[in-house]
């Protein structure tokens, strides 16, 4: 199945994705960040190669063609969208019915790492968001990782 990054960054994820999925799609919007994950691409075995691909996105817009990816992952991101409703709207038009959105974002409270906690948002608040941009959310944990949250939601 088709996998996309947002905020991809350097490949973390991507990379050890690409070889489970089907497709793997680095999103972001940092061109700086586009360059390094092609020149990191060469290094991925061949027969992987065909599976990555990288795509310069918009703040307000992730790039991706209507039901492009079965699963989206946004991973300590989700915090810097602006006019998040706006955008997970957008987003919702390139996710396949029935595929999923997992977001992994620090808990908005004392813990000793992550941004300063106005970069931080609650949980409750994307929930909201999500639920206003026509996901259905389906699982949340607030246990597994100390210091963030996971919240994985579907479109339906």
């Amino acid at each position: 199945f088709p996998v996309t990054i947002l905020g991809a960054g350097s490949g973390y994820f991507a990379f050890r994705l690409t070889p489970k999925a089907e497709k793997v799609i680095g999103i972001d919007i940092d061109p700086g960040f586009i360059s390094f994950l092609d020149s990191m691409k060469v290094r991925l075995p061949e027969s992987y190669r065909d599976r990555f691909e990288s795509r310069l996105a918009q703040p307000d817009d992730p790039m991706l063609k209507p039901g492009e990816a079965d699963a989206v992952i946004i991973v300590n991101t989700y915090a810097y969208i602006d006019n998040r409703t706006q955008y997970l709207k957008t987003l919702y038009k390139g996710i396949a019915t029935r595929g999923r959105l997992l977001i992994v974002d620090f808990k908005k409270n004392d813990i000793p790492v992550g941004p300063p906690d106005h970069f931080r948002i609650t949980l409750n608040d994307v929930r909201r968001e999500l639920v206003s941009a026509g996901f259905k959310v389906v699982q949340v944990d607030l246990e597994s990782l100390d210091y963030q949250y996971i919240i994985i939601a579907e479109k339906e």
